[in-house]
C-alpha cells in the first residue's frame, strides 16, 4: 500500500459498455467487479481475463443502485425496492427481499460483512442481517417533510465507522445523524450546512448537495460528498468536500473543486493516507484526491465521464470506477 502514489494516477483500462452502471463491488483477491446498472441488470466481469465479457443477471425491476459482498454472497439492492442474495459461484439468486416502501438509494455493509444498511425515500436507514436477510433495527430521526412547504425529503447515503459500531445516513436537507448500530440510539447529528442552498422564492423549495458519506480507516472522521449549488435549478456550482469530527460535531477541513459537478463517491485510503471523491452529477466530471489531514488538494483529473461507484484493489494502487457507460481502471 505504501507504494502507491496519487501524484500519479492514470488510466489503465477502460471498457464501454451500452447502459449506464450505478454501483460497484468488487471480490476481495480478484478483478471480479460486481456492477449494478440502470437497465435493472446486474452485471459480473472479471477484468483478469484477455477479453473481459459482462455476464447480465436478471432480477431486479428497476435500476440496481447497491451491490456489496457480504460474508457467503453478494448483495444487490434496486430501485424495485428489492434486496437480493446472490451465489457467488452459479450466479443464481438465493433470497430476495421486499426491504422499503421506496427504492433503495445506497447500500452499504460492515467491514466484517455481517451488517447491511441501506436508505430509502421512504426516510428510514435500516440494518440487515447479511447471512440470513433478517431485518435487525429500522432507525428513523430524519424529517419526512422539508419544512415550510409539502416538499418530500429524501436520503441520499449511509457509511458504517470500521467497528461497525455506528451507522450514519443523510438527507436532502444536509442532515447527518449517526446512531449506534446494537441499540439503535441517535448519539449524534451534523448539519452540513454548507451544502445546503436556500432558494424558497424562486422555486417554492430549498435544494440539498449532500449526497455521499464515508469514515475514514481510524473512525474519529467522517467525510462529506456533494456540491454547494448555487441554483436548484439545475446542477451548477462547486463540488465540496467536508471531513468533520464526527463526535465533536465539528467540522475540521473543507475542499471545493471544479465548478459544476457534484461528488456522489468517495473512498478512503485504507491506512487514510489519502481521500478519493469522484463526480457524478453535473456538467464537468472530475476526480480527485485530497490529504484528509489537512484537506489540501493532492491532485484532480478529469475523469472524462461520470463516476456513480468506486471500489479500490485490495493493495489500493488500483482504483475501479464506474459510471456513464464505463468501466475505468486507474493505476496510482
Amino acid at each position: 500500500m505504501e507504494t502507491s502514489d496519487p501524484n500519479r494516477i492514470q488510466q489503465a483500462q477502460k471498457i464501454e459498455v451500452a447502459s449506464d452502471l450505478l454501483s460497484l463491488a468488487r471480490l476481495p483477491g480478484t478483478e471480479q467487479l460486481w456492477i449494478g446498472s440502470s437497465d435493472s441488470n446486474l452485471y459480473v466481469v472479471d477484468l483478469a481475463h484477455d477479453k473481459p465479457q459482462l455476464e447480465p443477471l436478471e432480477g431486479h425491476a428497476s435500476y440496481v443502485s447497491g451491490v456489496i459482498v457480504v460474508e457467503t454472497a453478494m448483495v444487490s439492492a434496486g430501485w424495485d425496492r428489492k434486496l437480493i442474495w446472490w451465489d457467488r459461484e452459479s450466479r443464481q439468486k438465493m433470497r430476495t427481499v421486499d426491504a422499503h416502501q421506496r427504492g433503495i438509494r445506497q447500500l452499504a455493509v460492515s467491514i466484517d460483512g455481517k451488517r447491511l444498511a441501506t436508505v430509502s425515500d421512504d426516510m428510514s436507514c435500516k440494518l440487515w442481517d447479511a447471512n440470513s436477510g433478517q431485518l435487525v433495527r429500522e432507525l428513523r430521526g430524519h424529517a419526512e417533510i422539508v419544512p415550510r412547504y409539502e416538499y418530500p425529503n429524501k436520503l441520499f447515503a449511509c457509511a458504517f465507522t470500521p467497528d461497525g459500531k455506528f451507522i450514519a445516513a443523510a438527507d436532502e436537507l444536509c442532515q447527518v445523524i449517526v446512531w449506534e448500530t446494537q441499540t439503535g440510539k441517535e448519539m449524534m447529528r451534523i448539519d452540513a450546512a454548507g451544502f445546503f442552498t436556500h432558494d424558497w422564492d424562486r422555486n417554492n423549495h430549498p435544494w440539498g448537495g449532500l449526497r455521499s458519506l464515508a469514515f475514514a480507516p481510524a473512525g474519529n472522521r467522517l467525510a462529506l460528498g456533494g456540491m454547494k449549488n448555487q441554483d436548484v435549478a439545475t446542477i451548477q456550482g462547486n463540488g465540496l468536500v467536508q471531513i468533520f469530527d464526527w463526535q465533536a460535531g465539528k467540522p475540521l477541513h473543507e475542499l471545493k473543486a471544479g465548478e459544476n459537478l457534484q461528488f456522489e463517491s468517495l473512498c478512503f485510503h485504507p491506512q487514510g493516507n489519502w481521500l478519493m471523491a469522484a463526480s457524478g452529477g453535473g456538467s464537468k466530471s472530475r476526480l480527485i484526491l485530497m490529504n484528509p489531514q489537512d484537506g489540501t488538494l493532492i491532485k484532480e483529473i478529469d475523469s472524462q465521464m461520470p463516476i456513480f461507484g468506486v471500489s479500490l484493489s485490495d493493495s489500493a494502487d488500483k482504483v475501479y470506477t464506474v459510471g456513464r457507460r464505463q468501466i475505468v481502471v486507474w493505476k496510482l
